[in-house]
């Protein structure tokens, strides 16, 4: 008697669409790699802006050690001002590439869940395969052991020791 062993048929296809899920997934992974790249740069911006500002704020008020207490320098608070503003669009353009990333991001994950989706019908196909496989070979075997056991209870019956055998 020979050992069953169980093909699946659609294997190659089962392997395509693993292969296609790792490479969306790693898609995806790079994307989120940009997303918390630019929400760093973006929080950097934030908090220069703040520090610009609170510079900003002590020239008005004239607390600048150096100058003496009162002494606002224009020149000094203009070119501050203007380094706030650029620092704002700045900030800005970074937050534009954010959106943009988190577009990417969502579409990318859409691709990837319809990659796993199709990944695991395959999968789930192979396993009712091989469930209804292991049946079958369950169901052949056991009608391989009653033909045995019939085969051995005629021998039995049709042996010459049975027959001869002493009342």
């Amino acid at each position: 008697m020979t050992v069953a062993v169980y093909r699946f048929e659609l294997e190659r296809l089962l392997e395509m669409r693993t292969r296609t899920e790792r490479e969306k997934q790693q898609v995806v992974a790079e994307i989120e790699r940009e997303r918390l790249e630019i929400e760093n740069q973006l929080r950097d911006r934030q908090r220069t802006i703040m520090s610009t500002k609170d510079d900003l704020r002590a020239a008005l008020q004239g607390e600048r050690a150096d100058e003496g207490v009162g002494v606002i320098d224009l020149r000094s608070v203009r070119m501050q001002s203007t380094a706030a503003l650029h620092d704002v669009v700045r900030a800005q353009e970074t937050a534009i590439r954010l959106a943009g990333i988190h577009n990417r991001l969502g579409a990318a994950r859409g691709e990837l869940m319809r990659a796993t989706t199709a990944r695991k019908a395959v999968d789930l196909l192979k396993k009712r395969r091989y469930e209804r496989w292991l049946r079958e070979q369950n169901r052949k075997e056991a009608a391989e052991m009653d033909e045995i056991a019939i085969m051995r209870a005629q021998r039995r019956d049709e042996s010459p020791e049975s027959e001869d055998a002493p009342s």
